[in-house]
């Protein structure tokens, strides 16, 4: 018996160390993900608006005018949760929601760029402006932390830089830190109760049942883990952009995720109809726009076309194994659904 009373303590210390560095492991990398995930959402903003504002150039729009058009489009926008601003080669505000930040220069300390699978890389972020590349990471400021992507605008000296505020991810980060420390404790306790309970029955000839019913009981919680784990990704991943920079005649013009109803493609252009029948184009494939949005609110019907699911106003046979989906706005073009989207149409229909 005093052999058992000395196995046990050492037992649960070593299960203890197991949970505490497994523990900081999944909370560190899970954070790091969401981060990162941040990070690419404001790469695919960054970009787009380059390519949009490299694609005004190439038409010969002098550049004076793309800078009005950008500013026209982000001015007075809210900078509490996400923005876009322009930078010079120099660090010099040229476009900003707050009108009275254009013309401002960056000082050399102003903050740091964090860079890196961990972060642990750091830039100055005047420098990496003023180098024209591609980066994107964690701006660390005096009073303010922020993720932010830089993407210069070819055949010009700018810079696209997308800000996101990243004091939004506390409230998750903080649950999950909490439900990760209720569920190690848990796992800790349950196999101290479990270990109490089989030494003090069994002999030193079951040791082993004992180490194979503890190990399934901290797989069974590990796979709980995993489950809340890819939960919290899954729910971030539906978590993309809230708007896209179209062209409407001459202009170019904000169109909020929310308010689309269909994207389709038709001799090579791709257009975007809006809920009040607005209609404007873009010069991005349905493969870009379609990793852009939320698998929640839109669905892929076939190669041609995008469909929200608020925007189905009937659906009807057609033919023996297709189905026909009239929306509103009225579509210009037939949306077919295909035998083999079929099944996974109408288990997406019926989930909303």
């Amino acid at each position: 018996m005093k052999f058992n009373q000395f196995l046990l303590p050492i037992i649960l210390l070593f299960l203890g160390a197991i949970y505490y560095f497994s523990f900081n492991y999944i909370f560190t990398s899970t954070t790091n993900k969401l981060i990162q995930q941040q990070i690419d959402t404001s790469k695919n903003q960054a970009d787009l608006i380059a390519r949009i504002l490299e694609t005004r150039l190439e038409n010969n729009v002098s550049k004076n005018q793309v800078l009005i058009e950008l500013q026209n489009s982000i001015e007075n926008f809210s900078t509490a949760n996400s923005f876009v601003c322009m930078f010079d080669n120099t660090g010099k505000e040229i476009c900003h929601p707050n009108k009275e930040k254009i013309g401002k220069t960056l000082l050399k300390n102003n903050s740091i760029l964090k860079l890196g699978s961990n972060f642990e890389i750091e830039n100055n972020f005047k420098n990496a402006i003023i180098n024209k590349k591609s980066t994107g990471g964690i701006r660390k400021m005096k009073k303010h932390t922020e993720v932010v992507y830089l993407s210069p605008v070819k055949n010009s000296n700018w810079i696209i830089a997308s800000h996101a505020n990243i004091e939004k991810h506390k409230s998750i980060i903080n649950d999950l830190k909490e439900k990760l420390l209720f569920t190690f404790v848990l796992i800790w306790l349950l196999s101290a109760l479990l270990l109490f309970f089989f030494l003090n029955l069994i002999n030193k000839k079951n040791l082993q049942q004992i180490s194979d019913n503890n190990k399934i009981t901290t797989e069974k919680y590990f796979n709980e883990l995993n489950t809340i784990q890819n939960t919290l990704n899954n729910s971030q991943n539906e978590k993309q952009i809230k708007r896209l920079l179209v062209d409407k005649g001459t202009k170019l013009s904000p169109v909020f995720i929310n308010d689309i109803a269909y994207i389709y493609t038709q001799d090579r252009m791709t257009y975007i109809y809006e809920h009040n029948g607005e209609k404007s184009s873009i010069n991005l494939t349905l493969d870009q726009l379609f990793n852009s949005l939320n698998t929640i609110d839109f669905y892929r019907v076939s190669r041609q076309v995008i469909l929200s699911i608020k925007s189905i106003d009937k659906i009807e046979k057609y033919g023996n194994t297709q189905l026909k989906v009239s929306v509103k706005p009225i579509s210009p073009i037939a949306i077919i659904i295909s035998k083999a989207k079929l099944t996974s149409f109408k288990k997406r229909v019926g989930k909303n």
